[in-house]
């Protein structure tokens, strides 16, 4: 979608580029776990031995693939939400109320953002280490939670613009 706006374009782009890509690493992460996840299995089935790394490294990939995909889930509009407004008022007040609706979800991903950066922070400052056998620092993976929620900030920032500037609802399906 062209805008008037090219610097506003090139942001928007920018931002949708990078929540694609990381929904493309998400979804090869999905793979990952599901091939961590038949070793893990082997090896106590048929092996008889089972290791000690397959299970918490898949959880640490599953939050990788969580807050990878959240922005490109919502960029796209098959995050969940609820689309009544649009059903109750017709045009010009479904923009606005679905602006409102926008600005409290907005509102609780900052939230969001500033509780997961805490979690971060504390994490990175004390030097915290997980409880399972790896003992990695949880800092190592908890990035992505900082990270996930700032784009899910981000991107409902950028949809709440495109409504008002490029006059349309939500991001057209991204082609790249």
């Amino acid at each position: 979608m062209k805008s008037s706006h090219p610097t506003w374009s090139a942001i928007r782009d920018g931002v949708w580029k990078l929540n694609h890509g990381l929904a493309i690493i998400a979804g090869w992460l999905v793979l990952l776990i599901t091939l961590i996840a038949g070793y893990g299995v082997f090896t106590r089935y048929v092996l008889g031995t089972p290791d000690t790394w397959s299970f918490p490294v898949s959880a640490y990939l599953l939050c990788l693939v969580v807050f990878f995909a959240a922005s490109h889930a919502l960029q796209e509009g098959i995050h969940v939400r609820i689309d009544l407004l649009k059903e109750w008022f017709p045009g010009r007040v479904a923009r606005w109320a679905a602006t409102v609706a926008d600005l409290i979800t907005i509102s609780f991903l900052g939230l969001f953002f500033y509780q997961v950066w805490k979690i971060f922070h504390e994490g990175y400052t004390l030097g915290r280490i997980d409880e399972t056998e790896l003992a990695w620092p949880v800092a190592f993976v908890q990035w992505t939670m900082p990270l996930g929620a700032g784009l899910m900030l981000i991107t409902q920032a950028l949809l709440i613009g495109a409504r008002w500037i490029d006059g349309h609802e939500v991001a057209q399906r991204d082609s790249w």
